[in-house]
């Protein structure tokens, strides 16, 4: 995946079949519902979206509910289609917290979910794991992934030395590609430093759209991430996809050493690759050693259609059961994924000792935030993705008229819902 603009000349026998494709799927949410089922969209597909759709299969053992799902790598392009068309799913699982605040208060598409979980349930789940809009709860979360983490390779380098491989480009395996959503990995290198760099109030007061992008703070953390990523690891990264720039570090002859990246990552390496990770503070250059602060993600169970099905779904979403049927018995290329209940981690939910760190740290008192682009507006987050790509295609180029080009983005969308709070 390049920087590259893409064509937006789109032929009329593509634009017909995605029509056919949504017109199909509003019409199989419609005959799902009057049935009384329940449908789901999500964006897990391949390994992942088996491994929920074992999750449904035990949900529909239980109440005797079918449920309908479709995954999707294009979530956002179809769920908005689907809203406009009035056939949006009854359950979504949205991927941030700023999809949720859009939903829920711009498009007014989500159901309160105040009386659909018992006390119980919510107790479960710190207060920065279900925002609220307007008094009132529309999301949680069914699972969640470390963010602030550098993986590497045990076997060929100790985690002392990974600091003074940090500062050299060309030692991280890193790519900017993902289709629409390119720049997201340079978004998480930015919010990071920030972080590591700044604390914990800088960066909330930055991902609340508080802080302007042209401020010393935040311009700093874009000059530290030019200055690991210079003209040749730039260009690099510009014509790599994400997925799978970690399994350059495997093979006789590794082409990088680390990768900066959510816990997600792992399950896309490579057999013979036995990663391990470190705390990004104790690697990013210029970063504050004694950090405890960890950038977090989760992905939000929220409702569109408050039928008594969706909302027994919900429910079970939210308990143990869901969370026990996940990890039970992954199907080949799936890894239990990690969940933020209050609950300690349950050791046995997790086959290796790797994983087990990182659910134990997902639970570490500390400073919590949740990634800043995701918590953003959509059109702030897509301004900041482009803003890295323009970047590492000229790590030269004025840096301060990029930024106010963002900050222009930031002032039109002030009004717009934010999370309340991004740390906890």
């Amino acid at each position: 995946m390049t920087a590259a603009p893409r064509p937006r000349t789109v032929t009329a026998a593509v634009l017909a079949l995605w029509l056919l494709i949504v017109c199909a799927v509003g019409a199989g949410d419609a005959r799902s519902r009057a049935a009384g089922g329940v449908t789901v969209l999500a964006t897990w597909t391949g390994a992942e979206g088996e491994a929920f759709r074992r999750v449904l299969a035990d949900f529909t053992a239980a109440t005797g509910i079918n449920v309908d799902y479709q995954g999707t790598t294009a979530l956002r392009e179809v769920l908005l289609s689907e809203v406009g068309a009035g056939t949006s799913p009854d359950v979504a699982i949205l991927p941030s917290a700023g999809e949720v605040a859009d939903y829920a208060v711009r498009k007014k598409a989500l159901k309160s979910l105040d009386g659909v979980l018992g006390r119980a349930q919510w107790d479960a789940f710190d207060p920065l794991w279900t925002p609220a809009f307007d008094g009132h709860t529309y999301a949680f979360p069914v699972k969640a992934d470390l963010k602030s983490v550098v993986w590497y390779d045990p076997a060929r380098h100790r985690p002392g030395e990974l600091a003074a491989l940090a500062r050299d480009g060309r030692q991280w395996c890193a790519g900017m590609g993902d289709g629409a959503a390119s720049g997201w990995p340079g978004t998480d290198w930015i919010e990071d430093l920030l972080l590591q760099r700044r604390g914990r109030g800088v960066y909330e007061k930055w991902a609340a759209g508080e802080l302007p992008w042209t401020s010393p703070e935040v311009a700093g953390a874009w000059k530290a991430f030019g200055g690991i990523f210079g003209a040749g690891p730039a260009k690099a990264a510009l014509n790599r996809g994400f997925a799978g720039a970690g399994a350059r570090m495997a093979g006789p002859s590794p082409q990088c050493a680390m990768e900066h990246q959510g816990t997600f990552v792992r399950g896309s390496y490579p057999p013979g690759l036995t990663a391990d990770f470190a705390d990004s503070a104790r690697v990013l250059p210029g970063a504050d050693r004694r950090s405890t602060a960890h950038e977090v993600s989760a992905d939000f169970a929220a409702m569109f259609h408050a039928t008594a099905q969706a909302e027994r779904l919900m429910r079970y979403l939210a308990s143990d059961r869901a969370r026990t049927a996940w990890t039970a018995d992954p199907p080949e290329g799936a890894l239990p994924p990690f969940f933020v209940d209050k609950a300690p981690p349950r050791s046995a939910r997790y086959p290796d000792a790797v994983s087990r760190r990182a659910a134990a740290a997902l639970h570490t008192p500390g400073a919590r935030c949740l990634d800043a682009s995701d918590s953003m507006p959509p059109p702030l987050r897509t301004a900041f993705q482009r803003a890295v790509l323009k970047f590492l295609s000229d790590p030269g180029q004025d840096l301060d008229a990029l930024l106010r080009e963002v900050d222009q983005v930031r002032e039109r969308v002030r009004g717009a819902p934010w999370p309340p709070r991004v740390c906890g």
